[in-house]
């Protein structure tokens, strides 16, 4: 058993999270007039908002159902945080150094202005080389969100009911995913919303905001009543993010025994690997800082039909981001 020299763990004061770059609705990419209100068409439209960034399948300023915000607090659930030397995307952890392991997972309220520090033990991680960082976090996100509109919105308290100003208002979970009838169905973390509910409500005056949740159930475009693809819906994704965090990220769902998960149901929790641009490398005088950004990737999502009804909130990606000094 390795024997472990006091001077040479890294404590857990030097762990923190840091509630960095949340955007509020005036910087969002929901496109907001000169009072900082998200631009909604007057009166009944399929098409009612815009959103101001181009994508591969979005022209900037052209009128769609969606658009992105920041979310005021996102909570996150977050199981292991490590470094690997070899590239634990196939769920084989064995080249990893945690700087945590929490079955039951350590919670954080990620929100602007906020620190905190992670209630973790001492750790250890061995010098060398490291390509890789790996997150495993629940496939289930919270998120609160308030904001407030050019024109009118309806939202779960019916049609003629709403105002200018909309909230998060439904403290269940929807899923990514659902049946092909959209019913309510038992996911790995309790019965879903059925897909027709609204968890946003809006009104003449700011309302009580909640948590509202949403479980990740697959990645792939279709719906549940097809199994995930191999390997947890294996997904890898073109080159993000900056500094030392930059590289090629990958998401697999594993079930809460940490295998891979097969359908919807069994979708527990989330392994997100980067393959890192530069890797990591640790000494023994290394120490670390985890910082926790929630960007505008959050969805503002309204019905398609010709009404003003605001339905939900979807979730984003956040991005951890790990400094290694010597």
């Amino acid at each position: 058993m390795k024997t472990l020299n006091l001077n040479k763990i890294i404590l857990l004061a030097t762990l923190f999270l840091a509630a960095i770059a949340f955007s509020n609705s005036a910087n969002a990419l929901c496109v907001v007039n000169g009072d900082g209100a998200i631009v909604i068409a007057s009166g009944d439209s399929e098409t009612p908002v815009k959103d101001d960034t181009t994508t591969d399948d979005y022209t900037a300023l052209d009128a769609t159902t969606d658009c992105l915000i920041t979310p005021d607090i996102y909570k996150l659930n977050i199981y292991k945080f490590g470094l690997c030397t070899a590239d634990p995307d196939l769920n084989d952890l064995s080249s990893c150094q945690m700087f945590f392991e929490s079955a039951a997972g350590i919670e954080l309220d990620i929100q602007a202005g906020v620190s905190a520090t992670l209630p973790i033990p001492e750790f250890y991680i061995e010098p060398g080389t490291y390509p890789f960082l790996y997150v495993q976090l629940s496939s289930k996100l919270g998120m609160q969100w308030s904001g407030r509109f050019s024109n009118d919105v309806d939202g779960s308290s019916g049609d003629g009911n709403g105002g200018t100003y909309c909230w998060t208002s439904n403290a269940g979970s929807r899923a990514s995913s659902y049946p092909d009838n959209g019913a309510a169905f038992t996911t790995a973390h309790g019965t879903s919303l059925a897909q027709n509910v609204k968890t946003m409500d809006c009104g003449t005056a700011e309302g009580t905001v909640v948590t509202t949740y949403e479980a990740l159930t697959k990645f792939s475009q279709t719906n549940c009543s097809s199994n995930l693809a191999a390997n947890g819906d294996k997904s890898t994704f073109a080159i993000e993010g900056t500094g030392t965090t930059r590289g090629i990220p990958t998401v697999n769902l594993l079930t809460s025994a940490d295998a891979f998960a097969t359908t919807c149901a069994n979708a527990a929790k989330i392994a997100w690997t980067t393959a890192l641009s530069t890797s990591y490398v640790v000494t023994e005088d290394s120490t670390f800082a985890m910082s926790v950004k929630a960007t505008a990737a959050n969805s503002l999502e309204f019905s398609d039909g010709d009404d003003n009804d605001i339905l939900l909130i979807g979730s984003g990606a956040p991005r951890i981001y790990l400094t290694v000094t010597d």
